[in-house]
């Protein structure tokens, strides 16, 4: 059957305004060097570390009312697992060399991090970013974190701003995962000189005495916390 032009321009404008209209990317940002990190490295004595590896090693949820937010530089990497291991390294040596205390052609001890688990929770009252991590060092210590960033849900209009919200701060979350484990206490015992312990970084079930659905005290943390969401997303 033949479909007069005048038909068929209402149907592509139809289709252009509504069902046919791409949905806008939840936009995600660069990691650039915190401040407030590298004020926690310099707390801390033992310098010369490098950072062996880091893996993802169970599938990441950050689907989001049906759009995935995207991990910059993901296309590079043959899934998300990759692509936020490698987000995550990097994030993390950015701030280790900005404080003086990256050294990956002859350091004193090594670093690795095996993450089991990295979700959101987009909710009307509740944005949120999870992580289940060990951090694993040469020199046989360990210190495993349960990590929760909130990132602002007030004044929420829709869960489509929500995830976009979520998106924006997924730079955020993961400073905060870092900001947490440099100031942790034990973190110290796993920069002592040693380098004679290789993880295996096999996928495990990690389990933590902290419960991941308790919100964290930022404040104990963050001198000022992020500007968050920022405008432009």
């Amino acid at each position: 059957m033949k479909i007069s032009l005048p038909l068929l321009s209402i149907a592509s404008a139809s289709c252009l305004l509504v069902a046919c209209q791409a949905p806008i990317p939840y936009f995600s940002y660069s990691y650039s060097p915190n401040a407030q990190i590298e004020r926690a490295w310099h707390r801390l004595e033992d310098k010369n570390i490098a950072v062996e590896q880091v893996r993802v090693v169970k599938n990441i949820d950050i689907d989001c009312a049906g759009q995935r937010i995207t991990i910059p530089g993901e296309q590079a990497h043959k899934d998300l697992r990759d692509a936020y291991a490698a987000y995550w390294k990097d994030a993390f040596m950015t701030d280790m060399n900005a404080a003086g205390y990256l050294n990956q052609k002859d350091p004193k001890v090594k670093l690795y991090n095996l993450i089991d688990s990295v979700k959101i929770v987009a909710e009307p009252t509740s944005l949120q970013w999870r992580i289940n991590m060990e951090m694993i060092s040469s020199n046989g210590s360990l210190l495993r974190e349960t990590i929760t960033y909130n990132a602002p849900s007030d004044n929420l209009k829709n869960m489509r701003e929500g995830c976009s919200r979520l998106a924006a701060t997924l730079d955020k979350a993961v400073a905060w995962s870092i900001l947490k484990t440099v100031s942790d206490p034990r973190f110290a015992q796993l920069i002592k000189p040693g380098l004679g312990y290789v993880p295996a970084m096999k996928a495990t079930s990690i389990t933590s005495t902290l419960n991941p659905f308790e919100k964290d005290d930022e404040e104990e943390y963050w001198k000022t916390k992020p500007n968050t969401p920022r405008s432009d997303y």
